[in-house]
């Protein structure tokens, strides 16, 4: 027999017990009767189906505030969706309502582009449309066989906005394309497009024939036309990126800082680097520079090089392209403090200028010899005690971005002010820093200030004329009263005796540099009727007379003094300057990055913090 250990489970029974409620009419014997715990030790245990005081463990409570909350986030979502289903339906809309019906306002119909080998109907470089294989369109730009290479600046500008146009003009016309992820600008604009050499390849376009102009030393480029005597055999590059001296900007820094960011540019991106100075406005690039660096291929026919898209195996490049070629490096005008994105920016410009300078910036002839000299002079070999201190006063047609001072000029106190301040914290550096049994050598240096400067009477300013000297002695801008003292002006002269008395000969006065650099002046240096033209705004880009003989002389003294200025400022220990000025921007790829983080190039224009390479405004 099995006896079950599971004792019988007690019947639950509810029994009223007596009221304990007190009587006042019992004694203290009968009450502490009625109040024992006897009763309490004979009840039975609470029934099972009453709930329990305590909370069963293993049940979760009920989460209302969690529903709700998901109600909530439902109706949120709904609301949201159908909020996206009406504006992309507006947006259908209005597409359809504006998408153009044609491309009429660029595109070249191909009948009248004939693919057997003559020459498009307009004469003109433009963007073009084509068709593939597959019936897709797509773009390139056509050049006409016999344009003379390079085009002018502003044709290379108008074929970059006529593209853009164009390709705006694609994307609108694909209804798809409104609904797509938003490329880049750089990369939107080179979408769809076809390599000149690809639509050869492809009998979209017109293959060059032998009609076509063939290459000469004089209109390939300056590395190029080494490369044509040296590389008669050599093929034409694979890649390649062409800079173009030609600008309307009469003055250097713009043209050298680009240079040299072209240059770093094609190294980054393995190109074959061709410089031309056929219409360069200060003569030729090995008048100032050193030959750069020979390439070890040709340069490839006009109608291959291309402003526009970066994208192109053959790239332009000028001062009038700088926005598309460098457009996710210029940086915007303003005053915010710089983001990280705008860091980034400005260290990859930086050293695109800083291969350009280290490979390209290097002085020919007597001022290389000039030069080497005087900074013999200011570090003596050897020699651990020189400081010296230079300034860069940009005065001119050149306005700084600091806004009190935007229509004039940052004084010449805050420029002494900064260079004395630099002076006395090396001093102080070198006191701290000395051994104690050197012979008091930081006591022993002598600060030497360097002012270079594009206006002569800057030189003569209270706050420099004690302190300072002048950077080069080489090359010199010269103010009126210096020509006039060295060059007398008769005036206007009575015609010999010979002649009709009423007849009087004019002399063009002497023209100084008083006030700074001004376009004007440049372009009217031994042609003072195009300097009149470009001061009233009507000067050719490219005028049809080459410039003379003199003109030519005077500007390359011009750009000489200028090259030597920044030559030997950068050779000093510490440089201020004003950003606003591309000098500035030169002088701090000359320093370094380290030199402009440390100390070593200080911006005097609080316009904009720290360096930068291009902006909008420029």
């Amino acid at each position: 027999m099995i006896h079950s250990a599971r004792q019988a489970r007690p019947t639950s029974t509810l029994r009223r017990t007596a009221s304990a409620t007190p009587s006042f009419n019992t004694t203290p014997a009968d009450f502490s009767k009625q109040f024992n715990f006897q009763h309490l030790l004979n009840s039975p245990l609470p029934s099972p189906a009453l709930p329990s005081i305590l909370p069963r463990h293993g049940k979760k409570p009920a989460r209302r505030p969690i529903r709700k909350a998901a109600r909530i986030f439902a109706r949120l979502s709904t609301y949201l969706s159908a909020f996206a289903i009406l504006y992309a339906f507006l947006s259908l809309v209005r597409h359809l309502l504006s998408s153009p019906t044609s491309l009429e306002i660029i595109s070249v119909n191909l009948n009248e582009y004939n693919l057997a080998g003559q020459e498009p109907a307009s004469q003109e470089a433009a963007p073009v449309v084509i068709t593939d294989s597959h019936h897709k369109p797509k773009w390139t730009v056509a050049i006409p066989l016999d344009a003379q290479f390079p085009l002018r600046p502003s044709q290379y500008a108008r074929l970059c906005e006529r593209s853009e146009d164009l390709v705006q003009q694609l994307h609108a016309s694909t209804i798809h394309s409104h609904f797509h992820m938003r490329p880049t600008e750089s990369r939107r604009t080179a979408m769809g497009f076809v390599d000149v050499q690809e639509a050869h390849d492809q009998g979209l376009l017109s293959s060059p024939t032998a009609a076509e102009a063939p290459l000469t030393a004089g209109s390939i480029a300056v590395g190029g036309a080494v490369t044509a005597q040296s590389n008669n055999n050599a093929g034409i590059c694979e890649k390649s990126l062409t800079f173009v001296m030609e600008t309307a900007d009469a003055g250097l820094g713009k043209t050298l800082l680009g240079l040299w960011m072209a240059f770093g540019l094609a190294r980054e991106e393995g190109r074959a680097f061709f410089i031309d100075d056929s219409n360069w406005a200060y003569g030729e690039y090995t008048t100032f520079f050193k030959p750069p660096p020979i390439p070890l291929c040709r340069p490839p026919p006009t109608t291959q090089r291309l402003p526009c898209p970066h994208q192109t195996r053959h790239l332009v490049i000028s001062t009038t392209t700088y926005q598309w070629v460098f457009r996710d490096l210029i940086e915007p005008l303003t005053y915010d403090r710089q983001s990280h994105n705008q860091a980034t920016r400005k260290h990859r410009a930086f050293s695109l200028a800083r291969a350009g300078h280290e490979a390209l910036f290097h002085l020919a002839g007597a001022d290389a010899d000039y030069l080497a000299a005087r900074v013999a002079e200011l570090h003596p070999p050897g020699s651990q005690g020189s400081l010296s201190i230079g300034l860069h006063v940009r005065r001119g047609d050149r306005h700084p971005w600091e806004r009190q001072y935007s229509d004039s000029y940052i004084p010449h106190s805050t420029y002494s002010s900064t260079a004395q301040a630099l002076i006395t914290a090396a001093l102080s550096s070198a006191n701290n820093t000395a051994p104690l049994s050197a012979t008091n050598q930081a006591h022993n240096l002598t600060p030497r200030i360097l002012l270079a400067s594009d206006d002569p009477e800057t030189y003569l300013a209270p706050e420099f004329i004690s302190t300072t000297e002048r950077a080069q002695a080489q090359i010199q801008l010269a103010s009126k009263a210096t020509l006039d003292a060295a060059l007398p002006n008769p005036g206007p002269q009575a015609a010999p005796s010979d002649q009709d008395p009423a007849f009087i000969k004019f002399v063009e006065p002497n023209v100084g540099w008083e006030g700074g650099f001004f376009a004007s002046i440049f372009w009217g240096l031994g042609n003072a009727a195009e300097g009149r033209a470009a001061a009233r705004g009507l000067r050719e880009e490219r005028p049809k007379k080459a410039p003379t003989k003199e003109s030519l002389r005077l500007r390359e003294y011009v750009g000489r003094a200028y090259l030597l200025d920044l030559k030997v400022l950068g050779s000093t220990n510490s440089v201020v300057c004003g950003v606003s000025s591309f000098g500035c921007r030169i002088l701090g790829v000359m320093k370094g990055w380290d030199e402009i983080e440390g100390g070593g190039w200080s911006n005097v224009d609080r316009g904009y913090a720290g360096w930068v390479g291009f902006v909008e405004d420029d």
